[in-house]
């Protein structure tokens, strides 16, 4: 039987600028969802998932993914990715703000 757990990475954060999630240790899992939800308007976004071994150090993983203005969620998949996750995002300015939500679900 799998391991299964989900959590609330942000919760209604507004972002004005380039911006990255809490870490999440996730080492003990095979797969990640990251569930990103964009609330209201809000500018094209760029989400690049981010991996670390030790939660301090960051290298990308994957191509970024793009919520256009008119998309209020997008999931971004991840396997083989080591201890520590998050996603790192771009667009969002002071006269266009993104407000956003992001869920994380582990299988492993």
């Amino acid at each position: 039987m799998l391991t299964f757990a989900t959590s609330v990475i942000e919760r209604r954060v507004p972002i004005t600028a380039t911006f990255t999630t809490h870490p999440y240790e996730a080492g003990w899992a095979g797969e990640a969802v990251f569930f990103v939800q964009v609330e209201g308007d809000h500018p094209d976004l760029s989400v690049q998932a981010q991996i670390s071994p030790d939660g301090l150090h960051w290298v990308n993983r994957g191509d970024p993914r793009k919520i256009a203005a008119d998309e209020e969620i997008a999931a971004i998949e991840l396997t083989n990715f080591g201890g520590w996750l998050r996603l790192a995002f771009t667009g969002a300015t002071e006269q266009q703000p993104a407000t956003v939500l992001v869920h994380i679900a582990l299988k492993g």
